[in-house]
């Protein structure tokens, strides 16, 4: 890594502390990033100079300022598809009791960049802690599985990731996941069955936008949906919510 990338890497580093502590001291930030407190001053004051951080004279912490909202907006621009998605979504996660996710492939994980949950009336399962924004081991969920299977070499993919055991059930071994990604490249679908998460089982396609692929995924309980149950009454209602996205993207209206 070049010494102008590394420097970049490590301002993100610094400005990602915001997202889990809102105002966080100077310790605080150097404590994250594992930078020392003289390193981590002169990012915040490059930053503080372009205009994105603000700093508290009083009680020494730092605040992002409103300049860094144009970086969200550019950022939510480009990802028109999102926006599309979330009344599709919506009407998706209602007829099936569960959640629906969308989201993108960032090397070994997924960013989840949309979702919608079950109205009270038809949710069936407990939610798992994701939102927006959250990041998930691509290997174990519907949605990696089905980016993956997009790879050119599926096989040097596998390879070269890291794989957690997230659960008793998540599949590790490199040759049965690469073969399992391929099968998943065939049929147009991928399937986890309590991979991330004991109880929750997972069915995903393929969505996409141009140039950009997205993972579209519906989690359900998985005492209430065997994997028969999912390919014969889920997916056929995911492949058309994904169909529908494709052609709301190409006409530029949701």
């Amino acid at each position: 890594m070049t010494v102008s990338n590394r420097s970049l890497s490590r301002g993100l580093a610094i400005v990602r502390v915001f997202n889990e502590i809102p105002s966080p001291s100077l310790t605080e930030i150097s404590t994250r990033v594992n930078l020392t407190k003289a390193t981590c001053l002169r990012f915040l004051r490059t930053l503080q100079d372009e205009g994105y951080v603000g700093h508290d004279e009083e009680t020494k912490r730092y605040q992002l300022r409103p300049l860094v909202l144009e970086l969200g907006y550019a950022a939510l621009s480009s990802l028109s598809l999102p926006l599309m998605a979330e009344s599709e979504m919506e009407v998706l996660a209602d007829a099936v009791g569960g959640s629906v996710h969308l989201g993108l492939l960032e090397g070994d994980e997924v960013v989840v960049v949309a979702r919608s949950i079950a109205s009270l009336e038809t949710r069936k399962l407990v939610t798992m802690n994701i939102h927006v924004g959250s990041r998930l081991p691509a290997h174990c969920s519907a949605m990696g599985r089905m980016l993956i299977s997009q790879s050119d070499d599926i096989d040097a993919y596998v390879a070269g990731m890291k794989i957690s055991q997230m659960t008793s059930k998540t599949l590790v071994h490199r040759g049965k996941l690469a073969k399992e990604m391929k099968e998943t490249r065939k049929r147009g679908w991928s399937l986890v069955e309590e991979d991330l998460g004991i109880g929750y089982s997972a069915i995903g396609t393929l969505v996409e936008a141009g140039a950009q692929q997205y993972g579209l995924a519906v989690s359900v309980n998985t005492k209430d949906y065997s994997r028969e149950k999912l390919v014969k009454d889920v997916l056929p209602l995911l492949s058309a919510a994904a169909d529908r996205l494709q052609r709301a993207f190409r006409h530029g209206s949701p």
